[in-house]
């Protein structure tokens, strides 16, 4: 669809401590392809390196956040939203595997609770436990 998001990345700076951070709060798998490809990860939210693409959102990457003797700075992303089934046990994961709570969860009327958090490599992410929809 036009518009649409199709890719995230998250940069980093240490890639087995972000890797291990987002594997053990959300499940998610990587795919490293090397340093030819400069330290490039493909990321799996659904984990499975083996599907194409997530069947409720999208894969993303993880990008070295800087190259020795770079000529262009860091990327200056925005922030990306992850659903979660339950926000307090999210939260208590983050904080288990080295991330700490940016912003306490909280209600956001007609949308859900929502928290926003730090990864072990600083970047700000946010955590959504959805209200469940009437159909």
């Amino acid at each position: 669809m036009a518009n649409s998001v199709v890719h995230f990345e998250i940069s980093y700076d240490e890639l087995d401590r972000v890797k291990r951070f987002y594997s053990e709060v959300f499940g998610w798998a990587f795919q490293d392809l090397g340093e030819e490809m400069g330290g490039y990860v493909l990321v799996y939210p659904n984990g499975d390196v083996n599907e194409a693409r997530s069947a409720d959102g999208i894969n993303g990457g993880m990008m070295r956040r800087s190259e020795p003797g770079a000529t262009v700075g860091p990327p200056n992303a925005f922030v990306c939203t992850i659903s979660v089934d339950d926000v307090e046990a999210a939260l208590m994961k983050v904080e288990e595997a080295g991330g700490e709570v940016e912003i306490p969860a909280g209600v956001v009327p007609g949308i859900g609770t929502l928290a926003y958090v730090r990864d072990t490599e600083n970047n700000l992410v946010g955590i959504l436990q959805a209200l469940a929809r009437v159909m």
